[in-house]
């Protein structure tokens, strides 16, 4: 009996000091997933904001102050767009400088003129070419009835989706006399419409 127990005592022995190690397992490498995204961007004609700044000629240039005055004004607005488009004005009386009377009768105006220009050139940067600006006379003051008669065509230069448009105006007597005296306000109102896509 004595020689079972001393058996089993070294049987358990063994069995309880055989602590095998486990194996080392090699490194298998990444696994990579991946993902498809797509997102589709419209053709956007869109200005900055709201309007362009006003224009107040007075604070540009100062009054009329004789029959010979000429004061010009200023606005830059920036307009948004991924496609070819034209710009256009609006050539009603709502965009000549006039003096409000309260009823509307014998109402007086100025002589205004508008220009209006881009920082692209539709080359390298989306603007109006040389050729578009000859073809609207953009570059040049007209009477308020005329300016962008024929629209001025902004062509967009694919990475550029933005352009500067500069609206000029000019305020002025009738070359043979002075308008009365006040305060002469007017709006004009640029569109930009679709033309192509590029």
């Amino acid at each position: 009996m004595k020689t079972r127990i001393v058996l089993l005592m070294a049987v358990c022995a063994v069995i309880l000091g055989y602590n095998p190690k486990p194996a080392i397992s090699a490194d298998p490498g990444d696994d990579t997933a991946t993902c498809a995204i797509s997102v589709t961007v419209d053709t956007i004609i869109e200005w900055e904001g709201a309007n362009f700044a006003a224009i107040d000629l007075d604070a540009q240039e100062g009054h009329l102050t004789a029959q010979s005055s000429s004061p010009e004004g200023t606005s830059v607005y920036t307009l948004w767009t991924n496609c070819n488009l034209t710009l256009s004005a609006d050539n009603t009386a709502t965009a000549q400088l006039t003096h409000q009377r309260g009823g509307g009768a014998n109402e007086d105006a100025l002589v205004t003129k508008y220009k209006l220009s881009t920082d692209g050139a539709g080359v390298i940067a989306t603007g109006a070419t040389v050729g578009a600006v000859g073809a609207s006379g953009s570059n040049a003051y007209v009477l308020h009835n005329l300016f962008l008669a024929t629209p001025l065509d902004i062509t967009h230069f694919n990475t550029d989706g933005a352009v500067e448009v500069t609206l000029d105006v000019e305020a002025t007597h009738d070359t043979d006399n002075v308008a009365d005296s006040g305060l002469y306000e007017a709006t004009q109102t640029i569109t930009a419409a679709w033309a192509s896509d590029n």
